[in-house]
């Protein structure tokens, strides 16, 4: 989780606001602003803030394209998530529950992970003919 609060240093004019932005909406910036609901997890907070700091990265400064968020999404999960830690849990466990508590993330954030994979990194995080018991 420390690596989003750095993230969130390093844009220091931007100022987080502790109320929902809206009553459909958990999370949202306007550039200068991050707006998120106190009342999510604290790993929900790491994922919507991650979320909306790679907004303000890009200049993004209001409502996105169902395309732009997605591409956010997939940003997000790979800097949340690298490889080798979604390797180690890969190793033992393959119930993406388990796996988001585990990797401090959503479910969410971990299937958008999972689909950044390409097929020899998927190989190695689940080798064929390999099971776990």
């Amino acid at each position: 989780m420390q690596k989003v609060w750095g993230m969130l240093r390093s844009l220091a004019h931007v100022i987080i606001i502790w109320n929902r932005p809206h009553p459909e909406v958990v999370a949202a910036t306007d550039g200068r602003r991050i707006w998120i609901d106190p009342s999510l997890t604290a790993v929900e907070q790491h994922c919507f803030l991650a979320h909306e700091a790679i907004h303000i990265q890009h200049g993004h400064t209001s409502c996105q394209t169902p395309a732009v968020e997605r591409q956010v999404r997939l940003e997000v999960a790979r800097f949340l998530i690298s490889f080798e830690d979604l390797q180690t849990v890969a190793g033992w466990s393959r119930c993406p529950t388990i796996m988001a508590e585990e990797l401090n993330v959503t479910e969410q954030v971990l299937l958008d992970r999972l689909v950044t994979l390409d097929g020899q990194q998927i190989q190695t995080l689940w080798p064929p003919g390999e099971h776990i018991a």
